[in-house]
């Protein structure tokens, strides 16, 4: 790696990047186009929400299998064999909406299916990037994934989506199909084999129970990679699947630091999936808001992401990964009581952003501290554990989210996700920034 500040990820870091970014644009196009679009079709909120809940509950059908099939297969191809599946679909949904046969149980399979795939490809992409990125480096080759994707899926890709569905509702789906084409391609082009070398199961080490070691866990550095992740020697354990996912999520909850991170997690996205759900129906008739504004409240979410995505190294150097992750709870529940006491679409915008600073600076951070402590074998089935937990979250957020819309509000559904936050600010938060601290 080349002396400097910007270390070189290499050809193979900017070929992932780049169909990272292109994918994420025309996903961007379909979210910001999907809500809209079921927004038209009714105003109901529990129907609304239906369509984001459909994206959260084919997790638990594949929540053993795709961690497992990404340590057992070459990772590059089941990336571009994933993206394959998804243009497939997203092109079937823009020709529906094109003949005018869009409805909302059309709009909920192609939700549902689309999520579906996603599970399989960030198996796989978790796996690629330690491969690709050494330890020191991770912090910022993760950054530049979130930076990049954030920029082209909502700076970019949700706005320019609002705006091709004022044109035509059928363009923003048809520029997600292509996108997932060109991954494809950028993908293809990765030289190498990305399949996991196999070695011997065998049991992680559980780490003491004690506030003290959890503490000494958000201080390790990366280069602490080959000491965190050691396990101790043991018997061989079956190959089953079940018998390998129940080690991916042994190795998650054994380690105190990764356990704190997921339940805080779920905590994070359950919210964030609530007031997800309904935003579509806030900004059109609470704040009364046109298509396009609704494109822009979503490209400052990505603003606030980029910022944040930019930030996360320093901030990390100045707080340590416990305390930014304790910041990122803090500042989120901050920005979601923000936008449900907004009454304008500027004051909205600002603390969206804010939000989506903390949501991004949450992720990446976690991110990496599950990579430093994770070993290569066991990645993909410990990030699907801590997905499927998160997605759980989620799908109970989203659902939880158009009732209390319906019989509380519109705003409520912001203002009780801020309490929530602030609860787990004060449960698990501390943890975190003791750790930072030591």
């Amino acid at each position: 790696m080349k002396r400097g500040r910007h270390p070189d990820y290499g050809s193979g870091f900017r070929l992932l990047w780049a169909s990272v970014v292109v994918s994420g644009l025309g996903s961007g196009m379909r979210y910001v186009a999907l809500p809209l679009l079921a927004a038209d079709l009714t105003s109901d909120p529990r129907k609304v929400s239906l369509v984001f809940l459909a994206g959260q509950l084919p997790w638990p059908l594949v929540m053993l299998s795709a961690g497992v099939l990404a340590d057992r297969v070459d990772r590059r191809r089941l990336m571009y064999t994933v993206n394959t599946a998804r243009a497939a679909v997203a092109g079937a949904l823009a020709t529906a909406v094109a003949l005018g046969d869009a409805t909302l149980l059309l709009l909920m399979a192609v939700a549902a299916a689309l999520d579906l795939a996603q599970r399989f490809y960030l198996g796989a992409w978790a796996g690629i990037v330690p491969a690709i990125v050494p330890p020191p480096a991770r912090d910022r080759g993760n950054a530049a994934l979130k930076g990049g994707s954030v920029v082209a899926g909502l700076v970019v890709g949700n706005p320019v989506g609002a705006v091709l569905y004022d044109v035509d509702p059928a363009l923003p789906f048809t520029f997600d199909a292509l996108s997932y084409v060109v991954a494809v391609v950028l993908i293809a082009l990765l030289r190498g084999s990305f399949r996991p070398k196999p070695k011997p199961e065998t049991e992680p080490e559980t780490e003491p129970e004690t506030e003290t070691d959890t503490e000494t866990d958000t201080t390790d550095t990366e280069t602490d990679t080959d000491t965190e992740t050691k396990t101790e020697a043991g018997p061989r354990a079956p190959t089953g699947l079940f018998r390998q996912a129940a080690a991916g999520f042994g190795m998650l909850w054994n380690l105190p630091l990764l356990r704190r991170i997921v339940l805080l997690a779920a905590l994070f996205n359950f919210v964030g999936a609530a007031q997800l759900a309904v935003a579509v129906l806030f900004v059109r008739h609470t704040l009364g808001l046109s298509p396009t504004v609704y494109g822009a409240l979503a490209a400052a979410f990505g603003v606030g992401s980029l910022l944040a995505s930019l930030l996360e190294g320093r901030l990390v150097f100045l707080l340590g990964r416990g305390g930014v992750l304790y910041a990122a709870l803090l500042a989120a529940a901050a920005a979601a009581l923000g936008v449900g006491l907004s009454d304008s679409g500027w004051e909205a915008g600002f603390f969206t952003a804010a939000y989506g600073a903390s949501m991004t600076l949450w992720a990446v951070t976690a991110t990496t501290v599950r990579q430093n402590r994770v070993p290569g074998e066991y990645m993909g089935r410990v990030t699907m554990t801590h997905r499927t937990v998160v997605r759980a979250a989620a799908t109970a957020g989203a659902a939880v989210g158009g009732l209390t819309a319906h019989a509380l509000g519109l705003r409520s559904v912001f203002q009780v996700g801020s309490a929530l936050l602030l609860v787990g600010v004060l449960a698990g938060g501390r943890g975190l920034l003791r750790a930072s601290a030591s």
